[in-house]
């Protein structure tokens, strides 16, 4: 029997703090190499404190959905519609996030999340999925491109402490 039994559900208040220890988990293992090390406990921080996902929920409409794998938060994707200006990024789905426990990474579980955003933004009748990714992030650059992704863009974005985001912006045209 296949083991590709994970579940995708909405991110319960209740799952906040697993949430964060795992996305902790995540990026300690997966970034060093990829940032420093300065740099990752810089954006968990500004990315993961609480009051941070809190109000990307409830104020800014992004959606966080966990990835389930016996009973345990293994993984989780955070999206939201985008209707800008920009014309390259009108009436698409940005996927802000998109982490697997590295453990599970080479089983398929990435390509089946991917799947999952990709109903979503047909269920909200978006035309294109866009998200950033390190240019130095290989594991990340050849999953999105296996799913069928392709880069569009390079841009260099400052985050503030010292540190930027070197990253490559993918499309997904649906």
């Amino acid at each position: 029997m296949n083991n590709l039994t994970i579940k995708i559900e909405k991110l319960l208040d209740t799952d906040f703090e697993e949430l964060i220890k795992v996305s902790r988990e995540i990026w300690c293992s997966h970034y060093p190499g990829v940032i420093s090390i300065e740099q990752i406990e810089y954006m968990l921080d500004k990315m993961y404190a609480l009051e941070i996902i809190e109000k990307e929920i409830y104020q800014l409409g992004i959606f966080y959905d966990k990835v389930v794998k016996d009973n345990q938060i293994v993984g989780y994707l955070s999206y939201g519609a985008e209707v800008k200006d920009n014309l390259n990024h009108i009436n698409c789905l940005k996927l802000h996030k998109c982490y697997l426990l590295p453990a599970l990474h080479g089983f398929g579980y990435g390509q089946i999340m991917l799947s999952h955003v990709c109903q979503k933004a047909k269920d909200m009748n978006l035309q294109k999925i866009i998200l950033n990714v390190n240019k130095r992030n290989v594991k990340g650059i050849k999953a999105y491109t296996r799913f069928g992704f392709k880069i569009i863009e390079s841009k260099v974005i400052d985050f503030g402490g010292g540190f930027v985001m070197d990253d490559y912006i993918m499309s997904y045209e649906i």
